[in-house]
């Protein structure tokens, strides 16, 4: 079983519990991203084997043939056929073409959540921090180091948003549930994977989405909260999974 975006995708996609929770993903070509862009009307072209959110689009329809891209904090606008042949070059490059989730914003910019998932050996899962990153402005990725944004807790970020506080514990709850779900189903298949760190968003509604996990996640992103207990928890579980 590989490791890239695309396999981790297809095992967690054979859940039925983990479905719903997952943006519709597909291989970028010509026909599945005019399907992916009909369908939804604005999609996120990323590469299967990347991280830190490199080479991550934005493509958005503004109607009358006219598309939007924003590749980081540059935007250009399309005709139909630009697009197609945009779309032709990164086709080679073994990129995914996925739903673009509208994710919860704080102060009008976007963020989701890092959920760190860990296990010693021969003990259960178990959530071990969650943090939220807001993009920076202008930026559609939330990537700390590449668009200038910023960590918050979890809690604070859901209190900032236009999301219900009064639902914030179950919000909260819910992600734990699916990040250990899916952790779950993973595992079987990445025995030696101690650590993950999910990606998971929660939308304007409150739903909660996965959007990727990474095996080796930046430990250092919970050092950059003012309270550092759950940075010294995540380390030390990692540290004892390596010796």
């Amino acid at each position: 079983m590989g490791t890239s975006k695309w396999s981790k995708h297809r095992l967690l996609s054979q859940s039925t519990l983990l479905r719903p929770h997952l943006p519709e993903t597909k291989w970028l070509s010509s026909s599945s991203f005019w399907q992916m862009m009909n369908k939804y009307g604005e999609v996120i072209i990323k590469p299967t084997g990347s991280s830190g959110g490199h080479g991550v689009i934005r493509i958005k329809h503004l109607g009358k043939s006219k598309y939007t891209i924003h590749d980081g904090a540059k935007k250009s606008t399309l005709s139909k056929s630009q697009t197609n042949q945009f779309i032709v070059k990164k086709h080679s490059r073994s990129h995914l073409v996925q739903r673009r989730i509208s994710l919860a914003t704080v102060n009008g910019q976007p963020f989701d959540l890092r959920v760190m998932v860990q296990r010693r050996p021969h003990s259960p899962w178990q959530v071990t921090g969650k943090l939220a990153k807001v993009a920076g402005k202008g930026f559609v990725v939330t990537n700390i180091g590449k668009s200038h944004g910023y960590v918050v807790t979890a809690n604070r970020a859901i209190e900032l948003s236009k999301l219900p506080t009064s639902k914030s514990s179950a919000l909260l709850g819910k992600l734990n549930q699916v990040a250990l779900t899916a952790a779950a189903k993973l595992g079987p298949s990445y025995r030696w994977v101690h650590t993950m760190g999910f990606d998971m968003a929660l939308d304007s509604t409150g739903r909660v989405w996965i959007i990727e996990v990474n095996f080796a996640p930046m430990l250092g992103l919970f050092l950059k909260l003012k309270d550092k207990s759950a940075f010294h928890k995540i380390n030390a579980i990692h540290k004892s999974n390596r010796k």
